[in-house]
């Protein structure tokens, strides 16, 4: 494989559509796939139980493939606002038929449809602080009684924590793009064109990310109207926070 070419006048999204499902598994280190996937392990319904799931920020809409693939009987509304994640997530969802309904709209302002279960994955670290309160809120009001909320995002430590756990997490993560390269999923160039290109879109302000912590987020869950939520998981930055409404 050689380094791609990307395109620098698009969104950062856009440009990075076609080659995400390959390379961000690799890109953002063993914790990124380790949190879809306890994600979906709790989702506190059984296999064959009927309940409607909204994926906000769903990108290539891994969470939702994920979801209707262990429940036969859900049905998934997956929200993105970048055209060029959606028409993969299209193709990836096909199979589901009427199960999956896809949706292009900023997830930060849209109205979420009434559902008993919202996800996302690494898309609240592209909401400011000063929106989230208006964000969970909403999740809040558009859950169900008694509906749940499982949100996946790297999250900031303290210094101190986080100092100590880079060390060991820079480690594990190139001896995970080390493993990537040998099984041939990407080559050094590609991995290195990629981090270059997210540089230059950070220096130009077309990739905005904000590092909230779980406990400011968790105050902020508590105040937009769950009545119970909680840390469940971590992996270094990767974290999962989880909170239900009231019944």
């Amino acid at each position: 494989m050689s380094g791609p070419h990307f395109d620098d006048d698009r969104d950062y999204f856009a440009a990075i559509a076609q080659t995400y499902d390959r390379l961000q598994p690799v890109i953002a280190g063993p914790s990124y796939q380790a949190g879809l996937d306890f994600v979906l392990r709790l989702i506190p319904h059984e296999a064959g139980e009927k309940f409607v799931c909204v994926e906000l920020g769903c990108g290539t809409a891994a969470l939702t493939a994920g979801a209707l693939a262990r429940f036969p009987a859900a049905e998934c509304v997956a929200i993105d606002n970048e055209t060029a994640m959606l028409e993969i997530a299209r193709r990836k969802l096909a199979a589901y038929g009427g199960r999956a309904d896809l949706r292009e709209a900023d997830a930060g302002t849209v109205r979420i449809p009434e559902c008993d279960l919202v996800l996302s994955s690494f898309m609240l670290h592209h909401v400011p602080p000063e929106d989230l309160p208006v964000l969970l809120r909403r999740v809040a009001t558009g859950l169900s009684p008694g509906g749940c909320a499982i949100f996946l995002d790297t999250m900031q430590a303290g210094p101190r924590w986080g100092e100590q756990m880079g060390t060991l997490s820079g480690r594990l993560y190139r001896a995970h793009v080390r493993a990537a390269i040998a099984s041939g999923q990407t080559t050094q160039d590609e991995i290195d064109a990629r981090w270059a290109f997210k540089r230059k879109m950070r220096d130009e302000g077309k990739d905005v990310e904000y590092r909230h912590s779980a406990e400011h987020l968790l105050e902020a869950m508590n105040e937009a109207g769950f009545d119970e939520a909680g840390l469940v998981w971590r992996m270094f930055a990767s974290t999962i926070l989880v909170g239900f409404v009231p019944a």
